[in-house]
C-alpha cells in the first residue's frame, strides 16, 4: 500500500505528553534542540505499528517498554492519522503500566474497524517489524553495514518486475506480476483485498445478526424499565405533593409567626409606654442620675455640716453674750471714764500743788515778809486746798456716772478690763467666723437645693426635700422603662427578621388550603431525592437504549442482501484462486529451468542506489552495487567494498541503499522513511549532496527528518529542495 502518516498524537509517551504533530507528503524537517523527544517520537511511530519489541530483556537500551514508559508511570498511548491507498485511517495503540497492549485501525471515513488482529505494521507495510525497523529507519545510533542477510532473504522471496535482456526473465516477471496483481506474499492483490470484503461482509452480517438481538434484548429491557419509570413518576407525583403541602404549612407557620410577634410587639410597646409614663422625659436619665445623686450626696453632706456649724455657732454666740454680761462697763465706757479720772487726778493735782504752794509761800512770807500777805496766801492755799478737795469729789461722780459706788471700784474694774475685752474680742471673732462658715453653707446648700430641684424636675415634678427618694423613684421608673424598651426592641428585631424578604400577602396565598402534614420535611425531601435519582438514571438508561436500538437497527442491514454479496464474492475468489494457481503453475514451469532469478534482486537495487548514490557524492563515486547478501562495494575498474570509504561517505552509501530498498522492498508502494540525526558524521557539503539525494525519493515516499539544528534545512535550501518544517506541540 501507498502509505502517508498525516497527524502524530502522542497522549504519552516517554517524556513526551499530550504532544501533536502534523506531517505532509514529501520530506518533513523536525528541528528541536537535544533530548527535547525527537527520537521518543520516532520510536512511537514504530511502536504505533508495531508496538514494544525487546520486552523481556532486562536492558534498558534494548527493552523498548522500559525505555519509553511514561516518566510519570502511565499508560503509553496515541495515535498516527494515515492516508493508504486513498482510504484515510487511525492506528490506535495502548500499552498499560502492567504491559499488556491493544491496538485498532479504524477507518476514519465510516467510523468501522479494520483489519481487526492483524498488527497494522504487516497490514499497511507487508513486513515484519525488524524489516520495518531495518530499511525505514535511519538513525545516528545505527551502524552502517556492508552486508544484511535478512533484507536479502526478504528482496529474494518477493516478485520484482524488472525489464530484462533475458526472455524466461521477462516471462516470469510477466507472469509474477499478473500473479502479484492476484496475491502477493505481502497480503496484496485482488484476492486479498477481495477476501477481505468477503470477511467484512462475513463480520457484517454476524454483527448485522448480533445487533438485531442485541436491540430486540435492549428493546424487552426498556419495556421492563419503562413500567418502572411510570411507576417512579406516579410517586413522584404523590411526594411532590406532599412536599407542596408541608411548604404550604410552612408558609402557614410562618403567617402565624409573624401574626404572634406583631402581638407580641405590639404589647411590649404599650409595656414600654406604660413604664416610662411617670417619667417626663427619657433622655439620658442614667448620666442624669449620677450626677443628681452625686449633687444630693453633697447637699446631704453639706446640710450635715451647715447644721453643726449652726450649733457650734449657738455655743459661741451664748459664750459671747455671757462675756458681754461679766463686763460691768463697755470698753469705750471704760476707755472713757479713765480718761476723766486721769484728767480730772491730774488737775486736784494741780490745784492741791499749787495750795501746798501757796501755804509754804504764805508761811515764809508771813514769818518773814508779811503776816498779812502770808496770811493771804495762806488763805489761798486753803482756798486752793478746797478746791483740790471739791475736784476730789469730781472723780467720785466720774465714778458714779459709770455705775461704780466708789473711784476704787471703778479702777479695780479698768484694771481687770484687758483681760475680759480679750476673751471677748476672742469670742466675738469666733462668732464672726462661724457665722460666715454658716452663712457660706446655707448659700452652697440652697445653691444645691436649686440645682436638684431643676434637675429632677426634668423627669418628675420636685417637691419636698427627700431628695434621695425622689432619685430612688426616678432611677426604678427609669430601669422598668429601659427593660421594657429593651424587650420592646427585641421583639422589633423578630418581626423585622420575619418580615425580611417575605411578602405577607403571597404568603397568605401560598398557606392556602394547608394542612398538617404527617411527615417530616427531611424524610419526605429524602424520598423525593431517591425517586427523582432513581427516575432520571432510569430515563437516561432508556435513552440511552433508544438510541443504541435505533443506532442498531441501522447498522444492522438487510441480512440478506449481504448474504447476497457474500455469496458473489466466493464465486469471483473461486475463480481467481484458480487462476492464482495457474500463475504459480506457470512460473514453476520456467522456474525449472533455472534459479537464477534470485540474481536479479540485486542488480535492481543496486541499479536503484547506484543513481541515488551518485547524486550524493555528485557523482564522484559510481558503479555501486550489492550483491544478494546486501554487500557494499562500489568501481568500475577496480572493485572495492565501501568499508574502505570514510565515515561520512560510507554513510552515504548506507542512506543509498536504504532509499533503494524502500523503493523496491514494498512492491512499488510509497512508504514514510524517518531520518533521526542521520547526519552527524557527514559535513556541510556532502550533506547538501544527499539533499539531492533526498528530494529525489520525496518524489514518492514521505520523508521525516529529524535533527537539532538547521544544518539539514539549509542544505535542502541550497539544493532547492522542497521541504516542510513542522513541530511538536502541545494538544
Amino acid at each position: 500500500m501507498n502509505v502517508r502518516i498525516d497527524k502524530i498524537e502522542i497522549i504519552s509517551f516517554g517524556k513526551l505528553k499530550n504532544a501533536v504533530l502534523e506531517a505532509s507528503g514529501g520530506i518533513n524537517v523536525l528541528s528541536a534542540p537535544n533530548e527535547s523527544g525527537k527520537s521518543t517520537l520516532a520510536a512511537f511511530i514504530k511502536f504505533v505499528f508495531y508496538g514494544f519489541s525487546g520486552t523481556r530483556s532486562q536492558s534498558l537500551a534494548e527493552n523498548e517498554r522500559k525505555l519509553y514508559s511514561p516518566w510519570d508511570g502511565e499508560l503509553s498511548a496515541g495515535s498516527l492519522n494515515i492516508t493508504a491507498d486513498g482510504a484515510r485511517y487511525t492506528v490506535e495503540r495502548r500499552c498499560l503500566p502492567s504491559g499488556k497492549e491493544t491496538f485498532s485501525v479504524t477507518e476514519r471515513a465510516t467510523g468501522k474497524a479494520a483489519f481487526p488482529g492483524e498488527t497494522p505494521g504487516e497490514v499497511f507495510f507487508g513486513v515484519s517489524e525488524e524489516v520495518f525497523a531495518r530499511t525505514l529507519f535511519f538513525r545516528q545510533l545505527t551502524q552502517p553495514q556492508s552486508r544484511d542477510d535478512i533484507l536479502a532473504d526478504r528482496l529474494q522471496n518477493i516478485a520484482i518486475s524488472a525489464d530484462e535482456q533475458v526472455n524466461t526473465s521477462k516471462a516470469v516477471a510477466k507472469l509474477g506480476d499478473a500473479k502479484n496483481e492476484l496475491k502477493n506474499r505481502i497480503g496484496n492483490g485482488l484476492i486479498p483485498r477481495l477476501c477481505k470484503t468477503r470477511d467484512e461482509l462475513d463480520r457484517q452480517l454476524e454483527d448485522s445478526m448480533r445487533q438485531r438481538e442485541q436491540a430486540h434484548e435492549l428493546l424487552s429491557r426498556s419495556e421492563d424499565r419503562a413500567k418502572k419509570i411510570a411507576a417512579g413518576e406516579k410517586k413522584l407525583e404523590e411526594l411532590n405533593a406532599e412536599r407542596r403541602n408541608i411548604e404550604k404549612f410552612e408558609a402557614l407557620t410562618k403567617l402565624r409567626n409573624i401574626s404572634r410577634l406583631r402581638e407580641e410587639e405590639k404589647a411590649a410597646m404599650s409595656d414600654y409606654q406604660l413604664a416610662g409614663a411617670g417619667l417626663k422625659s427619657r433622655e439620658n436619665v442614667n448620666s442624669a442620675l449620677r450626677e443628681l445623686s452625686e449633687l444630693n450626696s453633697e447637699y446631704v453632706a453639706e446640710k450635715t455640716r451647715l447644721s453643726a456649724v449652726a450649733e457650734t455657732l449657738n455655743a459661741a454666740e451664748a459664750e459671747k453674750r455671757e462675756l458681754e454680761s461679766s463686763m460691768p462697763i463697755s470698753v469705750a465706757d471704760a476707755k472713757r471714764a479713765e480718761k476723766e479720772l486721769s484728767s480730772k487726778r491730774k488737775a486736784v493735782i494741780a490745784v492741791a500743788a499749787a495750795a501746798l504752794a501757796l501755804a509754804l509761800a504764805g508761811l515764809i512770807v508771813m514769818f518773814a515778809v508779811n503776816k498779812l500777805t502770808g496770811a493771804v496766801m495762806l488763805g489761798a492755799a486753803v482756798a486752793a486746798a478746797a478746791v483740790a478737795g471739791a475736784m476730789a469729789a469730781l472723780r467720785a461722780g466720774v465714778a458714779k456716772e459709770f455705775g461704780f459706788g466708789s473711784v476704787k471700784a471703778l479702777k479695780y474694774e479698768l484694771s481687770s478690763l484687758p483681760e475680759k475685752a480679750a476673751q471677748l474680742k476672742s469670742a466675738e471673732a469666733r462668732v464672726s467666723s462661724l457665722r460666715s462658715g454658716y452663712e457660706s453653707g446655707f448659700a452652697r446648700c440652697s445653691q444645691l437645693k436649686t440645682e436638684l430641684d431643676g434637675g429632677i424636675s426634668k423627669y418628675v415634678d420636685a417637691g419636698g426635700e427627700d431628695y434621695s427618694g425622689t432619685l430612688q423613684s426616678i432611677l426604678e421608673l427609669s430601669t422598668e422603662s429601659g427593660e421594657k424598651f429593651a424587650v420592646w426592641n427585641i421583639k422589633k428585631e423578630e418581626l423585622q427578621k420575619a418580615l425580611e424578604n417575605v411578602d405577607p400577602e403571597a404568603l397568605a396565598e401560598e398557606a392556602r388550603g394547608a394542612v398538617a402534614p404527617a411527615r417530616e420535611r427531611a424524610t419526605v425531601d429524602t424520598e423525593l431525592k431517591f425517586y427523582t435519582q432513581q427516575c432520571r438514571q432510569l430515563s437516561e438508561l432508556q435513552h440511552r437504549d433508544e438510541l443504541d436500538i435505533a443506532a442498531l437497527n441501522s447498522k444492522s442491514g438487510d441480512p440478506a442482501l449481504i448474504v447476497g454479496k457474500r455469496d458473489s464474492l466466493n464465486s469471483r475468489i473461486a475463480e481467481l484462486e484458480l487462476q492464482y494457481k495457474a500463475y504459480e503453475a506457470a512460473i514453476a514451469a520456467i522456474n525449472e529451468s533455472g534459479d537464477y532469478m534470485k540474481s536479479m534482486v540485486a542488480p535492481r537495487i543496486s541499479s536503484r542506489a547506484d543513481e541515488y548514490f551518485r547524486l550524493a557524492t555528485g557523482d564522484k563515486y559510481g558503479d555501486f552495487e550489492v550483491d544478494t547478501r546486501l554487500s557494499m562495494s562500489y568501481g568500475s575498474d577496480f572493485r572495492r567494498s565501501c568499508e574502505y570509504l570514510s565515515a561520512g561517505t560510507r554513510d552515504s552509501a548506507y542512506l543509498s541503499l536504504r532509499l533503494a530498498l524502500a523503493d523496491m522492498l514494498f512492491g512499488g508502494a510509497a512508504v514514510p522513511m524517518i531520518l533521526d540525526d542521520a547526519f552527524v558524521r557527514i559535513d556541510d557539503e556532502r550533506l547538501k549532496m544527499i539533499s539531492y539525494a533526498l528530494g529525489e525519493a520525496a518524489k514518492k515516499h514521505q520523508i521525516f527528518i529529524l535533527t537539532h539544528g538547521n544544518r539539514e534545512a539549509s542544505a535542502l535550501d541550497s539544493a532547492g529542495v522542497t521541504y516542510n518544517s513542522v513541530e511538536i506541540r502541545q494538544a
